[in-house]
């Protein structure tokens, strides 16, 4: 459970996830997995300013988010990264707690005014919230629900390369739930409009917050039904069928996407 607006107690080293916007501070060199801060509160210049909230913990020791500015005076050998490299070197449990604080600042920085009527809002001290002072609306957090789907045929599995895909990065297809669906509508309806096929045999294999910038992946397998493959252009720059032994660059291990192709794989017996 989050515990908001708190600070950990004094002369306890902890670790600090020092967020701004999307990107967090490291302690380690590029070439190591990513560490954040292990150090008492009274090491952090004007900690007692910031926004600060207890996460959780990794590895036995309380995990603290504290939201930055920009104007902090931090020591030179720290350095600045973005929340994707966090994913690629670090384990999932730290890239979780990483991912949610960055979620918890991009809200936070952008519920500063009443959705209704524009006045100013005020953090909830005892919940994860926003109120406004003068209509007494309450916000929290958006959360935007995505379907991602791994689609097989035969030995082969669909990947393609999306618009907003890292040159030479192949996935499988996902997309977002729209008002009134369900997971499954979605995925029906995502993969006709991205791949003009028809899929069943769907089959749920779990989910996993994504905070680019606030989403929730409900990974699920299908199998290939109908249709020829028609790629839409918009969404996808490249793709196809690709045997299950000879895939190009996937995604990283811990993201869902690497979940589902190593599903299929497997059930394929590789």
């Amino acid at each position: 459970m989050i515990r908001p607006d708190v600070m950990p107690p004094p002369q306890t080293p902890v670790y600090w996830l020092l967020v701004l916007n999307n990107q967090l501070i490291d302690c380690a060199s590029l070439d190591k997995g990513f560490a954040p801060p292990l150090i008492a509160v009274e090491e952090l210049m004007d900690a007692e300013q910031r926004y600060t909230a207890q996460m959780g913990e990794y590895r036995g020791v309380p995990v603290f988010l504290m939201i930055c500015d920009g104007t902090e005076s931090l020591p030179s050998d720290w350095q600045w990264v973005a929340l994707r490299q966090c994913l690629l070197r670090s384990d999932e449990s730290l890239f979780t707690l990483a991912a949610r604080a960055c979620q918890i600042t991009g809200f936070l920085r952008t519920h500063k005014y009443c959705g209704v009527c524009g006045n100013e809002t005020s953090q909830d001290r005892e919940e994860l919230a926003v109120v406004c002072g003068h209509c007494g609306l309450q916000s929290y957090p958006r959360i935007s629900p995505c379907i991602i789907v791994g689609i097989y045929r035969d030995d082969e599995i669909l990947l393609a390369r999306g618009v907003g895909h890292p040159e030479g990065m192949y996935s499988v297809l996902a997309g977002f739930v729209e008002s009134g669906e369900s997971f499954e509508q979605t995925l029906h309806r995502e993969v006709m409009e991205e791949a003009g096929i028809e899929v069943e045999a769907l089959e749920y294999i779990g989910s996993q917050p994504w905070p680019f910038p606030h989403s929730l992946m409900a990974g699920f397998i299908a199998r290939y039904k109908a249709g020829t493959l028609r790629l839409e252009p918009t969404e996808l720059v490249d793709g196809g069928w690709y045997k299950l032994d000879a895939l190009p660059h996937t995604p990283p291990k811990g993201s869902i996407a690497a979940r589902l192709i190593s599903e299929v794989k497997r059930r394929a017996g590789l």
